[in-house]
């Protein structure tokens, strides 16, 4: 006959939902370890930039787009952008500017 383990049932469950209750939250702090880049600072000098482009694109007002992500990739800081209900992504370049794409560019 088995036996089921209520307090084992109800830590496992807590755990599950703990890590998707973190799923949606993007860490944008710098460890050294992990082979990533984008900086809290580089993110804030890389948001307005990232709307006026955006606006000239896409002839929104800036007013009308959002940043909805914050991302550290391999490459630097990706921020992904809500452009009137379209989704685009704004890369730091190398040279200091930054590149705003649509997100079915890749």
């Amino acid at each position: 006959m088995q036996t089921f383990n209520v307090a084992a049932a109800c830590a496992a469950f807590a755990l599950i939902a703990g890590c998707a209750g973190n799923a949606s939250k993007v860490d944008t702090t710098a460890n050294a370890d992990d082979g990533l880049s984008g900086t809290p600072d580089q993110f804030n000098r890389i948001t307005s930039p990232c709307i006026d482009q955006a606006a000239r694109m896409t002839g929104l007002s800036r007013s009308q787009i959002t940043i909805t992500n914050r991302i550290r990739t391999g490459g630097g800081p990706l921020l992904t952008l809500d452009a009137g209900g379209t989704n685009y992504s704004c890369r730091l370049e190398d040279n200091g500017t930054v590149t705003v794409f649509s997100e079915f560019a890749n």
